[in-house]
């Protein structure tokens, strides 16, 4: 996310529409959250030239949960979560739907108009991120940013109102001039940051209690690969953890013991989503198998408290149980294991029969 910043205006004030729209009279008047809550929109704008619009598409998260998403050529939000379509009626997410089109294209041809006067070449990515945070003492903060092609563009600053543009890049100097001429957006997108976004995470919170607080607990496994084509190579050990929800998860190497610091021999994967919306991700070390070293995998997630899990690999690579759920199984040991545990549940069954027939 440190790569998503602001520069849309535009979006959120389409989204802040919802100031114009009651909640739903059911909902009860909600306190402070229990817990830090967050409310993030994520834009991504492609600007290939001038001839023709900007790919755009837009996310919205509740905390790391993905509750909307939109496409600017096919307009429609879509819903990630059932409850996230609750708290508007359907005319009124159309009627944000149409306004959130109308700002992106407004947006696109400003952000042309400053390319094409300041001589910047095709082609660029604007990356946005922009919303608020609730604490539990009743206390927020808002933020709003952007970038180009990951490089700071512009931000609103919301204690002055002011927007501030990266230093000696000059078309963040005119974004924020064409920014700043306009002082009723300037004050709505102010207004709507920092007072509706806040409601919007109470009532998204209000219908999402449920997914919010769901926890998946996960399994981690522990295998060894060779690489095969050049065994003088180091042998490398393979930590894969699935299904684990919520999406905050700490997974680290401990070599005798002590973590195993990032560098040349530690590869991790991205965090990727599974098709029932838990999560996964592999962490690869490179060791040297005759070094007599002992290897662990240790997972930190909220599912499992906080014990945490740690997954071991031994220096004769013997696999263990891990402190709380898992097992750590090397793949060449896999077909020897099922054969182990096939022997132990007949051994039982023999044993009874031995014992009807008097032996």
């Amino acid at each position: 996310m440190q790569q998503l910043p602001l520069l849309l205006p535009g979006l959120f004030v389409a989204w802040g529409s919802l100031l114009a729209f009651p909640m739903s009279s059911s909902m009860p008047s909600l306190p402070p959250p229990m817990e830090p809550q967050i409310l993030q929109l994520l834009v991504t704008m492609v600007f290939h030239d001038t001839t023709r619009a900007a790919d755009t598409q837009g996310t919205a998260l509740l905390g790391n949960v993905p509750t909307h998403a939109m496409d600017c050529g096919t307009r429609p939000i879509r819903f990630h979560q059932p409850w996230a379509r609750q708290g508007l009626s359907s005319k009124q997410w159309g009627d944000l739907e149409k306004a959130i089109h109308l700002y992106l294209v407004l947006i696109t041809q400003t952000i042309v108009s400053v390319v094409q006067g300041t001589g910047a070449s095709f082609p660029f990515v604007i990356q946005i991120l922009t919303g608020c945070e609730i604490l539990p003492n009743g206390t927020s903060y808002s933020f709003y940013q952007s970038t180009r092609d990951r490089h700071s563009l512009v931000r609103f600053n919301l204690d002055t109102g002011e927007w501030v543009a990266a230093p000696g890049d000059e078309m963040a100097q005119q974004v924020r001039r064409s920014f700043s001429q306009d002082r009723g957006t300037s004050n709505r997108l102010r207004f709507l940051l920092q007072n509706t976004c806040v409601a919007e995470i109470l009532s998204f919170a209000y219908y999402g209690k449920g997914a919010l607080k769901r926890q998946e607990r996960l399994v981690a496994v522990v295998f060894a690969q060779q690489p095969p084509i050049a065994p003088e190579l180091p042998q490398l050990l393979i930590c894969r953890v699935t299904g684990s929800y919520p999406r905050p998860i700490r997974v680290t190497w401990l070599w005798d013991g002590e973590e195993v610091t990032p560098g040349p021999g530690l590869n991790s994967s991205d965090l990727l989503p599974n098709a029932d919306l838990t999560y996964q991700l592999r962490i690869v070390l490179a060791i040297d198998p005759g070094a007599g070293h002992s290897y662990a995998c240790r997972v930190e997630h909220s599912s499992l408290g906080h014990q945490g899990l740690i997954v071991y690999w031994g220096p004769e690579g013997h696999w263990a149980v891990g402190l709380a759920v898992g097992i750590a199984v090397s793949l060449l040991a896999a077909a020897g294991l099922a054969a182990v545990l096939w022997w132990m549940r007949h051994r039982s069954t023999w044993s009874e029969q031995r014992n009807s027939m008097g032996l």
